[in-house]
């Protein structure tokens, strides 16, 4: 995680998510951002503010930047690594700088909201598009994603982000978030599933600590 640079982040990138918060399917990719310092491995105990509201879940396929953003780039030109994190969000404050038509910056970027598991090598394109995730809260799967489902791919994204912010090695990209978003509270064990060409490799189990 020392070597993390950049954390950019999707947001509403699954059309069922954007409708089960009551926000409408974006017509350009929705790009936030996370300071370094909110990064967390997604082992053991994962440490969550307690005086901060309610906190919800967001599984996402993670990327990581392997080279420095030309245009014309592919997917496979740029990215070196995948794995799954959790964008953890402070769902009351988001909702009050909304309110206030403010950034999303105290509800997305506090310290450790951004859970990220051991990136694996880039499979490859086709592998990249038929993989799947899950999220397991207190065993129970409460989320499944698939870059198939994504709104914008990775390719658009990619597109979208290099010529205006810069993609470089090192960054990382969370892609977006799928239906089943929920709130976390202290005492929960969630783990994180990634399936890519039948191999399946599990991250945690995570027990939320809400210090």
């Amino acid at each position: 995680m020392e070597n993390i640079r950049n954390i950019y982040c999707v947001g509403r990138n699954y059309a069922l998510h954007a409708k089960e918060l009551g926000n409408d399917v974006p017509k350009e990719p929705m790009i936030f951002a996370k300071p370094t310092h909110a990064l967390q491995p997604a082992t053991g105990k994962i440490t969550v503010p307690g005086t901060i509201g309610s906190v919800d879940y967001e599984a996402e396929l993670v990327v990581r930047i392997g080279a420095g953003y030309k245009p014309g780039m592919t997917v496979s030109d740029i990215v070196d690594g995948i794995t799954l994190g959790l964008d953890l969000t402070a769902r009351d404050v988001q909702t009050g700088l909304k309110e206030r038509r403010h950034p999303w910056l105290l509800a997305k970027g506090f310290l450790g909201s951004a859970v990220l598991a051991p990136f694996q090598p880039y499979p490859g394109e086709a592998a990249l598009a038929g993989l799947t995730f899950n999220l397991i809260k207190n065993d129970t799967v409460v989320q499944t994603g698939s870059p198939l489902d994504m709104i914008f791919s990775i390719q658009q994204l990619i597109d979208f982000i290099g010529p205006r912010m810069g993609l470089g090695a090192g960054d990382i990209l969370f892609t977006g978030t799928p239906a089943g978003v929920g709130q976390i509270a202290d005492g929960d064990t969630l783990e994180m599933k990634l399936t890519v060409d039948g191999r399946e490799e599990t991250f945690g189990p995570m027990y939320v600590d809400m210090a």
